[in-house]
């Protein structure tokens, strides 16, 4: 695994932590390509091109939820690709459910940037969160 590789997608995450998206859009190769799996109730699944599909997708998001924490918790060696393990933890503005949802986060890296993002989620919790009732008791995470 290239140490540079990892070091890239590290960086991703700290950035993503510190809500610094813009940074983000400088690791980010012209033809980046970010796929989000899910089904179609879930209102950001999809496939997300270039900078403009970066920005999208969090114009999409930011009205929706708050990450809390996103947790992650492994990195692994997949030759010329960075797999990541790890875990979110979720709060659905519109009706203040929260989720945990582990995940997988497969990177492609070429030249120095990220051209591929695959991003593998449990969709299942996400979905019940985003559709739960507000006068139900809000479930744990």
């Amino acid at each position: 695994m290239s140490t540079q590789d990892v070091d890239l997608i590290r960086t991703f995450f700290r950035l993503f932590d510190e809500g610094r998206l813009t940074d983000i859009e400088a690791l980010l190769a012209p033809d980046f390509e970010w796929t989000y799996h899910g089904p179609a109730s879930l209102p950001w699944a999809g496939v997300y091109r270039g900078v403009e599909g970066f920005r999208a997708f969090f114009g999409i998001v930011r009205d929706l939820i708050r990450v809390q924490e996103c947790e992650a918790q492994e990195y692994l060696d997949a030759g010329d690709r960075v797999v990541v393990l790890g875990v979110s933890r979720t709060l659905v503005l519109a009706n203040g459910a929260r989720y945990e949802a582990p995940w997988i986060n497969v990177f492609t890296v070429r030249d120095g940037l990220i051209s591929r993002y695959l991003d593998l989620f449990d969709t299942a919790s996400v979905v019940e969160a985003l559709e739960h009732d507000p006068r139900e008791a809000v479930p744990a995470p």
